[in-house]
């Protein structure tokens, strides 16, 4: 079986599918929606519970890409903690490679979420976050390294209260030029005064483990 995506004028045929009992035509029914989000999805959208059923189905194979399908369309629908739910659901199928606004949203999403979380911990150190949500910012730290975003990565690793990951950034990159950044532009907003004193100790850290650390930026 095979759909001329490009010729398609509506989504019904492939959401017909998901009703099948065999499950590769599930399967090609819900690959074939993935296609179509953007053009469909309003119409997708009716029927979401249908996708919904499939993902909560443990003995459907293909979970992660209904999850994904799903996440899509509550992005469209503007739901985007629902979106954020359904993309933490689709494990490696939500790709961070990919350029659509889409993605660069629900990333957004996830950062701000975790963000939140980790300065929640500082009152409640009993609180945990999803693993999965840890997964996607941990993917996109990756991600960041990857790309020498080593910027990205320090101002996100501060506010998320990621000590470790701020000191990778720094000894990754330019070190004297994101030790400047930071004592700069990026101390002085951190909120808590404990998150504070640990990021100037980290600096005082990196700024020993030079040849010849520059002491008077160390004392600013």
């Amino acid at each position: 079986m095979s759909v001329q995506l490009d010729t398609l004028n509506s989504a019904g045929g492939l959401l017909s599918l998901l009703d099948e009992e065999e499950r590769e035509l599930q399967y090609y029914g819900l690959a074939q929606l993935d296609l179509v989000t953007d053009r469909f999805w309003t119409e997708i959208s009716d029927s979401i519970s249908k996708i919904e059923i499939l993902y909560e189905d443990e003995t459907f194979e293909h979970r992660q890409l209904a999850a994904l399908v799903a996440s899509k369309i509550y992005f469209h629908l503007g739901e985007f903690d629902d979106a954020l739910s359904f993309a933490l659901g689709a494990g490696e199928q939500f790709s961070l490679k990919e350029s659509s606004t889409y993605v660069q949203t629900i990333v957004n999403h996830a950062i701000d979420k975790y963000i939140e979380l980790r300065a929640q911990q500082d009152a409640d150190s009993g609180l945990t976050i999803d693993k999965r949500l840890e997964a996607v910012v941990e993917r996109m730290f990756e991600r960041c390294f990857e790309t020498k975003e080593y910027g990205q990565v320090v101002g996100i690793s501060i506010e998320a209260r990621r000590l470790d990951v701020l000191e990778r950034a720094l000894s990754s990159g330019d070190t004297k030029a994101l030790l400047g950044y930071v004592q700069k532009d990026c101390v002085d907003l951190i909120n808590s005064i404990h998150v504070q004193t640990q990021v100037l100790e980290l600096l005082v850290k990196v700024h020993l483990q030079f040849q010849e650390p520059d002491y008077e930026s160390i004392c600013l």
